[in-house]
């Protein structure tokens, strides 16, 4: 899966510098852009993040603005971007101690910034260890309200009349269409595998699998979910038969 930056600055020519440094270091890393706090938090919870470039002020006519603390106090309190690393654009020496201490800074890019000071950072960033998938949520948008659902206990996704269904192991939630593709970068897991056009597993409640008959077993879930004649091969490599 591809990392995925989001950038919370509300200077735009120091955004197009981070954003283009950053691609130039992998053409896999996805980044996403923020020039407010409000469209950073939807943005973050839309996406699973991998790693926070934040600009502790971002109202330079505010005095004493300080809205990039306020983002990053508000995002460590959502469970799945409770370690996610955190790097501040400052060019401050005040908040250091307090972030460190209290939201668990990874580091910092001084302004004025190098490129090579935001590659180093950025890419020594990346390197920390990801969280396992059961501390993770996802997180689903629907008629303005953000629903979110536990990764470890989603067994079974399924588009069916332009809608998904998302089977849980004690909750089902439909949510609006998305591709297989959109759900599984959302899911960010090795979990889960696309069986046929219309369906995702979570390989960890397979109970029985009939290659012959094309379909698998799942725990939770009354229902025999097909494996596609396209996907056959994929399936078993996946789960190791091949």
């Amino acid at each position: 899966m591809p990392q995925k930056i989001l950038i919370l600055e509300d200077n735009y020519v120091h955004m197009q510098a981070l954003t283009e440094i950053i691609r130039s270091l992998h053409s896999d890393l996805q980044v996403y852009c923020a020039s407010d706090v409000k469209t950073a938090y939807q943005l973050a919870l839309e996406n699973h993040i991998h790693l926070f470039l934040v600009d502790i002020i971002l109202d330079i006519h505010k005095p004493g603005d300080v809205s990039g603390l306020d983002f990053a106090k508000a995002i460590r309190g959502v469970t799945k971007y409770k370690f996610t690393p955190l790097v501040f654009i400052t060019s401050l020496e005040d908040p250091k101690l307090y972030s460190y201490s209290q939201l668990h800074c990874y580091g910092y890019i001084e302004k004025p910034f190098s490129v090579a000071q935001v590659r180093d950072t950025v890419l020594s960033a990346l390197e920390y260890p990801v969280k396992e998938d059961d501390d993770k949520y996802v997180y689903f948008r629907k008629e303005g309200i953000v629903y979110s659902a536990h990764v470890k206990d989603i067994v079974f996704i399924e588009s069916s009349r332009r809608k998904i269904r998302v089977h849980c192991i004690n909750d089902e939630l439909e949510i609006p269409y998305k591709t297989c593709e959109e759900m599984l970068k959302d899911l960010d897991s090795d979990s889960f595998i696309q069986c046929s056009r219309y369906s995702i597993i979570n390989k960890r409640y397979i109970e029985q699998i009939d290659y012959t008959n094309r379909y698998i077993k799942l725990k939770y879930v009354d229902e025999q979910v097909e494996i596609g004649r396209i996907m056959q091969k994929e399936v078993k490599k996946r789960l190791g038969y091949e």
